[in-house]
């Protein structure tokens, strides 16, 4: 393992620079015949739309889990006390916006590996994690995969079921009046 204390997190990339992004490198077969490339997609003679739609599900697959590994990195980041100023180079380093590193380290936080339902995507997770409760975060989750809603869909009905807040009696121990 390479020393880093001290250095920033450019420097690092600079003296180690990732392998060449370049095909064939990094073309990422989706399918038959579709490859995800730096640039898009390649399609390599004629595909079934069977082949279509399954390379559209690998495409989507990959981005949630680009976003759940995005925030997973920020937040091992966050955790890391010699690292300084992490959030200006992970900007500089992804060319993300802070509201999206922001977004993927706050979705990462309110959800354990082993609470994420993989059969939803990120963004319907982003709309639930507004709930306090993991139980009902969960419950609304899987009701969405299994009833085919989309992140819209996750939205409103946490618009239109938001959660019950129990409040609980106080009462005053010289008086006896509850509030």
């Amino acid at each position: 393992m390479t020393e880093t204390s001290g250095k920033t997190l450019a420097e690092v990339f600079q003296e180690h620079p990732a392998p060449s992004l370049t095909p064939p490198h990094f073309d990422l077969p989706l399918g038959n015949g579709i490859y995800l490339t730096p640039t898009g997609a390649t399609i390599e003679g004629t595909i079934t739309f069977d082949e279509f739609c399954n390379g559209l599900k690998e495409c989507q697959r990959i981005a949630n889990g680009a976003m759940w590994t995005l925030g997973d990195l920020l937040l091992y980041g966050e955790g890391r006390g010699d690292w300084g100023e992490m959030y200006s180079q992970a900007l500089d380093l992804t060319r993300k916006s802070y509201s999206t590193l922001t977004q993927a380290v706050y979705v990462s936080k309110r959800y354990a590996k082993e609470d994420r339902v993989d059969s939803v995507s990120w963004s319907h997770h982003r709309e639930a994690a507004k709930l306090s409760d993991p139980q009902e975060r969960r419950l609304i989750l899987e009701r969405a995969a299994a009833e085919g809603w989309s992140r819209e869909d996750v939205r409103a009905y946490i618009t239109e079921h938001p959660p019950q807040i129990t409040h609980t009696q106080t009462t005053c121990p010289s008086c006896g009046h509850q509030w």
